[in-house]
Parts: structure tokens; C-alpha cells; sequence
């Protein structure tokens, strides 16, 4: 039996379809809870991870994910780039995925999100590719941007942040942060994660709030400026377009 097993809305060529961001996060949830090792640890471990998620069942369909870590990745256009998820015809029940170790062996918080952006591509992507295989070899590339407009990336970056940092763990932890700084909750709760309370930074003080980012970061094995993004992707805590200029 494949080590993971997920499933979701799509069509008969394997594509997603009509799925939310909350669907992704779902996705990403139900994965999480299938590869984490300590249910207390907040923290994704990369070797574990990878080990785990080698092979897998995507709506009924499976298939195997091969990683690379070892080699320096580039795109299509020849630029370095931190990750690609590639398939061809040639080896018809594989996924390969190449992560730029090299460029990224000093930065281990990007190097987790960077497989985790990866593994979206793999449950979203490459079911559709098994069962209408393209012509020729397709892949999908993770790098620095942040203008991008593909829905698959934008999709793939959802469930990276949601597998890394899920909402119904972030808002206990940050909650309980919250308390110890003796934070008020805002009047208005999340308008994403029901029931959720909501924080209201720029009323907050700085410090103090920064200092919970911090502590959050930490514990999920995140960068500070991730965190501070899912943080306001649930609405849990508003920092506002200029919290960064201040």
C-alpha cells in the first residue's frame, strides 16, 4: 500500500477541479497527518518527508515520486531555479522531482518549502499527466518570484503553506502566544478559519507581536516572512500593507 493516500474533486483527464484554497488546505491536511512522525512536533523533518512520500495514491490513481536533492536545477530557459517536478512518457508511473540542494543547502527553511511547493505539484499535477500523458516532457518550476500567475503555481503555493503551517494548528499556537504576551483577540475573528480569533496587529505592540512571529517561525521550521504571510492568509493576525515599512 502506497504511504500516502489522498483524494479530492477532479475530472475524468485527473485535473483538479473547482477546488478552493480551504480544499487545498484540506489536502495538505490529510497529508500532513499521513507523514509527520511526533503529533506534537510542529515541525516537517525534510528527510522524513521525502522518505514518506515515495510512493502515493492520488484519487485512486498510483504512481511513484522519485527525488533528487544532489544536482543544481534549472528551467526550460536554462535559469537556476529551486525545484522542478518533471514527467515523461518514458517512465510512465514515475514523477521525478529535482530540488536545487546546492543552491539551497544553507537555507534550510527554504529548502522545506521549496520540497513542500514540490509535493503540490505531485498530488495536483501529475495524476492529470499519468492519464493523458503529454507528447513530449512537461515540469513545473519553483523560483523566487512572486509575480506569478499560473494557477498551478499559485495552487502549489497554497498547499505549501498550508502543509508547512495548517491553519487548525496555527491558530491554537498563535492564540497561545497571544495569551502569554497578554494580547487582546480582535472584536472581528478570522474571516477564514471559523471560529477562530483574530488579532489585530498595528493596534498591538510591536515588539511583542514581531516576537510572536518569531517564536511561530521557530517552531514550524519556517521563515519569519512565511509565517507572517500565512498568518494573514487566515486572517489571524493583521499586520496591514505597511507593517514592513514601519
Amino acid at each position: 500500500m502506497p504511504f500516502v493516500q489522498v483524494a479530492y474533486r477532479h475530472s475524468s483527464t485527473g485535473q483538479p477541479s473547482g477546488l478552493t484554497p480551504a480544499d487545498v488546505w484540506q489536502v495538505a491536511q490529510r497529508i500532513r497527518v499521513q507523514i509527520r512522525e511526533e503529533r506534537l512536533n510542529r515541525c516537517l523533518p525534510v528527510e522524513v518527508v521525502i522518505d514518506r512520500l515515495t510512493e502515493i495514491e492520488v484519487n485512486g490513481l498510483q504512481f511513484e515520486a522519485s527525488w533528487d536533492l544532489e544536482h543544481p536545477v534549472k528551467n526550460a530557459a536554462g535559469k537556476p531555479v529551486m525545484g522542478v517536478t518533471e514527467y515523461d512518457v518514458a517512465c510512465p508511473r514515475c514523477v521525478m522531482v529535482s530540488v536545487n540542494g546546492p543552491m539551497l543547502a544553507d537555507a534550510e527553511t527554504l529548502l522545506r518549502s521549496t520540497i513542500a511547493h514540490e509535493i503540490g505539484h505531485v498530488v495536483f499535477d501529475a495524476p492529470g499527466w499519468l492519464l493523458t500523458p503529454p507528447a513530449r516532457p512537461v515540469f513545473s518550476s519553483f523560483s523566487l518570484s512572486p509575480k506569478t500567475r499560473d494557477p498551478r503555481e499559485l495552487r502549489a503555493n497554497e498547499f505549501m503553506g498550508a502543509l508547512l503551517a495548517p491553519p487548525s494548528l496555527l491558530k491554537v499556537d498563535l492564540q497561545r502566544q497571544a495569551k502569554r504576551q497578554r494580547m487582546p483577540a480582535a472584536v472581528r475573528p478570522s474571516r477564514v478559519i471559523s471560529g477562530a480569533s483574530a488579532y489585530d496587529g498595528r493596534k498591538l505592540d510591536r515588539d511583542a507581536v514581531e516576537e510572536i512571529i518569531f517564536n511561530l517561525a521557530e517552531s514550524y521550521g519556517v521563515s519569519e516572512s512565511f509565517m507572517r504571510v500565512r498568518l494573514d492568509r487566515y486572517d489571524l493576525l493583521r499586520t496591514g500593507d505597511s507593517w514592513d515599512a514601519r
